[in-house]
C-alpha cells in the first residue's frame, strides 16, 4: 500500500486547552496505512538543547493504558494525539516523583485503518523503558513530549542499538512498528539517542 501523506501547517497544538473527548484505541493485530504528518519544530543539535526545553526528565514505563485525546481549536480545527499512561521509575529533572503515574501526549495515533504520525514518531510500548523529556501543557492532566520524536528514547536492553529507519512509500505500520523512529532525520535521532544512552542509562 502507498503511504498516505498529509501535510500539517503547524505542530500539534498540545499547549491549547479547550473541549476534548476520549476514544478508546483499538489496535488489534491488523495492518495500517501510514499517514506521515509534517510539523514546524526545532531540530536539536544535541541532548543538552533538549534538556533546556524540558521542565521534566524522567525514566518511565508505559502501563498499557492509551486513548485518543482531541483538542477543539475552533472553526472546525481539531488536533488529535494519543494520551498514554506511564509510571515513573526515576526522576532526573522536575517536581514529579518516582512511582507517580502520569499522562503523556504522544504525537501519533491509530484511527480507522490509518496510523497517523507526526514526523515519524512511534508510540511507546509495554516492553520499553523510556527516557522522556517533557513539558507542561495547558491541560493540568498531561505532559507533552519535547520536539516530537526528540523527547522519547527507549533505553531497554533490546533497544541499545537504535532501531531507527526512514519510512518508504510502500511501508505499512506492520513493517515499521519495531522501529523506534521512522522519519526523515535518522542520523540526527541516532546521535541524540547515543547521547541519551551515555548520560541516562
Amino acid at each position: 500500500m502507498k503511504k498516505l501523506i498529509a501535510v500539517s501547517v503547524a505542530t500539534i497544538a498540545l499547549l491549547v486547552g479547550g473541549a476534548f473527548s476520549y476514544k478508546e484505541l483499538n489496535t488489534a493485530e491488523k495492518d495500517y496505512r501510514v499517514a506521515m504528518n509534517q510539523a514546524d519544530f526545532i531540530l536539536f543539535e544535541n541532548i543538552e538543547e533538549v534538556e533546556k526545553y524540558s521542565g521534566y526528565i524522567v525514566q518511565a514505563e508505559f502501563t498499557g493504558k492509551r486513548s485518543l485525546k482531541e483538542w477543539n481549536l475552533g472553526e472546525g480545527d481539531v488536533k488529535t494525539a494519543s494520551e498514554s499512561e506511564v509510571k515513573i521509575q526515576k526522576v532526573h529533572k522536575g517536581s514529579l516523583k518516582e512511582g507517580d503515574t502520569i499522562s503523556v501526549y504522544e504525537p501519533a495515533y491509530f484511527e480507522g485503518d490509518v496510523f497517523n504520525t507526526v514526523e515519524g514518531y512511534n508510540l511507546m510500548n509495554e516492553e520499553g523503558t523510556y527516557v522522556l523529556f517533557l513539558r507542561d501543557t495547558g491541560d493540568k492532566e498531561g505532559y507533552a513530549i519535547i520536539g516530537m520524536y526528540q523527547g522519547k528514547y527507549d533505553i531497554s536492553a533490546g533497544m541499545q542499538n537504535t532501531k531507527a529507519k526512514k519510512a518508504q512509500p510502500t511501508d505499512t505500520y506492520r513493517s515499521l512498528k519495531e522501529s523506534e523512529y521512522f522519519g526523515q532525520n535518522v542520523e540526527q535521532f541516532n546521535k541524540l539517542k547515543k547521547e541519551v544512552l551515555e548520560k541516562y542509562n
